[in-house]
Formats: structure tokens, C-alpha cells, sequence
């Protein structure tokens, strides 16, 4: 089940320093999120790794979804599909190994 997102909190650069080693536990276990301040000021947030791959995830679904090419070819596949044109994965992954077989013994010509 996925974690529901916490609030940022608010630690300084200071405090970063002198609890690394907690901070770190905390953001990778919890997956707490932190809002680093020098002298007061914002200048960076710290968060896990889970975290950052979904914000990205996140960022790159939104821009998929402005990209009109993008969606043009979402729209042509969704025809070439219900058109009864597509492979089955198992096709797919057959004729991928036996393409991937087929080369291996041409790139050792090449290598010799």
C-alpha cells in the first residue's frame, strides 16, 4: 500500500550537518521529507529515492500528456489495436531473442 505523503519539515543546514546519519534513516525508513534552510533561507530539499523516482514519474507523464506527437501516436496505436493489429508479448520477446541470436554471431566476426 503506498505511504501517504508527509509535510515537508523545516531543518537547517546546521542541523543536516550534525544528524546526517538520522536525517538519512528517517528520509529512507519514513520517508520523511525535508526543507533545508541556510541562514533562514530555503536552498534545498531532501527527500528518498521512491520519492524523487514518482515526482519524475509524475513530471513525465505531464509532459506526455502535452506532447501532442505523443498523443497522436497514443490515438494511432489505440486503432491499430482495437483494428486487431498488434503482437502479443510472448511473440514480441520470441522474436526479440531470436533477432538478439541471430546477431550475436555477426558481432564476434566483427570483434576478431
Amino acid at each position: 500500500m503506498a505511504k501517504t505523503l508527509t509535510a515537508l519539515k523545516e531543518i537547517s543546514a546546521l542541523a543536516v550537518r550534525q544528524h546526517l546519519g538520522e536525517i538519512l534513516s528517517r528520509v529512507a525508513n519514513q520517508r520523511d521529507r525535508f526543507v533545508i534552510k541556510k541562514a533562514g533561507i530555503p536552498t534545498a530539499v531532501l527527500l528518498s529515492i521512491q520519492d524523487y523516482e514518482d515526482l519524475d514519474d509524475l513530471a513525465q507523464t505531464a509532459l506526455e500528456q502535452l506532447d501532442s506527437e505523443y498523443q497522436k501516436s497514443l490515438k494511432q496505436a489505440r486503432k491499430e489495436i482495437e483494428a486487431g493489429r498488434y503482437i502479443r508479448d510472448e511473440d514480441m520477446w520470441r522474436d526479440l531473442i531470436n533477432k538478439e541470436a541471430k546477431a550475436r554471431p555477426q558481432a564476434a566476426k566483427v570483434v576478431r
